[in-house]
């Protein structure tokens, strides 16, 4: 039998004891450098997302005020056009106008003509392909376009023309996949200021009261009041409704109140409107009138309920 020597016994003793603490030591080390490398990919993940977060913040701050300056001029636009008269306004009143709004000039002859656009977003100025996804409606960023036109003759104002879209829509639309943008309905309205075309469209329209009115002893004639109101089938991608406005030149002043009567709020507005009634409610209120005076049906959504007892 082999004998050992004492002090090796005693070495190899505490080398198989060191073993475990050594391999706990090795272990804990692991751990915490783990621990450490998971806390930097969590901290520098904060700090990205802090980053986008800001950048996103910024670009909605910087689009949705430039979106309401617009607004406000579109606004103090429509102003000016409300207090034109054709056969009244001299061309002078025009060129101010254009000049203020920065408004484009044409002139041949005795003819000139002014035209007007102020929008954001809006699918035909060309936007970011960000800016067309619906889902920006939910934070009140949606297209929108005012466009004007101006004509005079002789010195003397002869056509006021002008259209407002709003986009409708929240996301909900036809959607052609994540990054090619999201389809836009459209709430438009329109006003028309020239006699020709008054007369036109009361021919048109009396035609057509003599043929479809259910008699109700109440009916309230086609272009009473200077103002005729049409609500034409308007076929878009993505959906919309429109609804026009005809004004004869001599039209008092409460059938112009009732054409230039616009909520542009909608086009900032972090609730969107979904109905032509909050976009123009006194046009729509005046329409809704005419078709149930003649014995039309006309269909209330319920967001127009309010507008109607206005």
């Amino acid at each position: 039998m082999t004998a050992y020597p004492r002090g090796l016994s005693l070495f190899t003793d505490s080398t198989e004891k060191q073993e475990p603490e050594t391999n706990r030591r090795c272990q804990f080390s692991l751990m915490r450098a783990f621990i450490r490398r998971a806390g930097v990919y969590v901290w520098h993940t904060i700090v990205c997302v802090a980053v986008v977060g800001l950048i996103l913040s910024v670009f909605w701050a910087v689009s949705y005020a430039l979106s309401v300056h617009h607004r406000r001029q579109a606004e103090r636009l429509l102003q000016e056009l409300a207090a034109l008269r054709p056969r009244v306004t001299g061309f002078r009143t025009a060129q101010q106008i254009a000049h203020d709004f920065g408004g484009s000039e044409v002139c041949i002859s005795d003819l000139c003509s002014y035209d007007f656009d102020d929008s954001f977003a809006f699918p035909n100025s060309g936007p970011p392909g960000v800016l067309r996804r619906t889902e920006w409606g939910y934070l009140g960023l949606r297209p929108w376009r005012v466009a004007a036109h101006i004509e005079t003759k002789n010195s003397q104002l002869t056509d006021v023309e002008f259209m407002a879209g709003v986009g409708r829509g929240q996301g909900w639309l036809y959607n052609q996949g994540l990054f090619s943008g999201n389809m836009w309905a459209t709430l438009m309205t329109s006003v028309t200021i020239n006699a020709g075309r008054f007369e036109q469209r009361l021919r048109l329209q009396r035609e057509s009261s003599r043929e479809d009115t259910a008699g109700t002893g109440h009916q309230i004639e086609a272009g009473s009041g200077g103002v005729i109101l049409i609500k034409p089938s308007f076929d878009t991608p993505g959906g919309g409704e429109a609804l026009e406005v005809y004004l004869s030149p001599d039209a008092p002043t409460e059938s112009r109140r009732v054409a230039f009567d616009l909520n542009l709020r909608c086009a900032t507005t972090m609730l969107p409107c979904t109905e032509l009634c909050e976009l123009a409610p006194s046009a729509w209120r005046a329409y809704s009138q005419f078709l149930k005076s003649n014995g039309w049906s006309v269909g209330e959504p319920t967001d127009c309920a309010a507008a109607n007892r206005q």
